[in-house]
């Protein structure tokens, strides 16, 4: 997961819903944990404690990972961690566009976290209304689009046609 995707899940409060949800062991680097919570705390931002409390409940594995050779792909080190980890095994969980259109290039797999509650919404982990509560929370602090909400609409709305 990048810092992106950390943050909004910390800001929507989802944080404690998307672990629930997630199938696979959630695993950060270090670079990632800095500039969320160390950083965030030395500038004072409320959510980096939320981060930092976040992690620790959920013993979230923040493991050291050697970026040197894959920092000048990318613009800073916790997109370069989560390319690498996705590279070895799984998936990067990326928030961010410029970043998922490089590991789209680099053939790595990613997903948005708006990507990842539908299809929670497609496996009936979730409702509709749960979904569209969740692509409205991730909206406000811009983890998510207006154009990519239609997008969703749509998807949802040709799927409900199939299922009649």
């Amino acid at each position: 997961m990048d810092a992106n995707a950390l943050i909004y899940l910390i800001k929507t409060g989802l944080s404690q819903e998307f672990i629930s949800l997630t199938e696979d062991d959630l695993i950060i680097d270090k670079s990632v944990y800095d500039e969320v919570v160390e950083k965030g705390m030395e500038n004072k931002y409320p959510d980096a404690y939320n981060a930092k409390d976040f992690l620790e409940k959920n013993q979230i594995p923040i493991i050291p990972i050697d970026i040197k050779s894959d920092l000048n792909k990318f613009r800073d080190p916790g997109e370069t961690s989560c390319y690498i980890l996705a590279k070895k095994e799984g998936i990067c969980i990326s928030s961010d566009i410029r970043a998922n259109r490089k590991f789209k290039n680099l053939n790595v797999a990613f997903m948005e976290l708006d990507t990842f509650f539908y299809n929670q919404l497609l496996k009936n982990r979730i409702d509709k209304k749960r979904f569209m509560s969740i692509l409205n929370e991730l909206k406000g602090v811009n983890g998510t689009s207006a154009n990519r909400i239609s997008i969703f609409l749509e998807l949802i709305s040709n799927e409900g046609e199939k299922n009649e």
